[in-house]
């Protein structure tokens, strides 16, 4: 539909590879949607690490260095919120380094915490990787390990 693309800034149609329900993209629609992921992105950490040190005086790029985000992607969240739309491969490489910070920072220390350090071989067992002191007495670490073996017991003991 010309309709919805006639609007816009920058009427560049993206290849109907990227349509989304048959409703075609365009470049500067891509801009918009990349910017705001990493708007809400920095935004919301610079909000976490407010909340944590009890100060909204603390700067969106102080905020986001103690974090450990790089501050380009600071740098590229601000021109999107107060100057032109970053370039289409700035917005595309900022989501890619945000994904990659937000997977190291946070999505795995979840997944430690929830899981514990368990590996998933190519079988679909799961083989625990327990840690301690080798005294015996090691046991996964996440919760979901521990429900794990207890079902992995339970089914066990039901069955015989």
């Amino acid at each position: 539909d010309a309709r919805r693309t006639t609007n816009c800034p920058q009427n560049n149609n993206v290849n109907s590879k990227t349509n989304v329900n048959d409703i075609p993209i365009t470049i500067y629609q891509l801009r918009n949607s990349y910017s705001t992921l990493l708007l809400r992105s920095v935004n919301g950490l610079a909000d976490m690490f407010r909340h944590q040190k009890k100060s909204a005086m603390l700067s969106v790029s102080h905020c986001c260095s103690l974090a450990g985000l790089p501050l380009w992607i600071v740098d590229v969240r601000h021109d999107a919120s107060h100057n032109d739309l970053p370039s289409l491969g700035v917005c595309r490489i900022g989501a890619l380094e945000s994904l990659r910070f937000w997977g190291e920072k946070f999505w795995a220390v979840l997944e430690e915490r929830v899981w514990g350090d368990v590996d998933v071989n190519g079988s679909g067992d799961f083989s625990e990787k327990v840690s301690g002191n080798g005294t015996g007495n090691e046991e996964p670490g996440g919760i979901c390990a521990l429900a794990m073996r207890y079902l992995e017991n339970y089914q066990k003991a039901a069955m015989t």
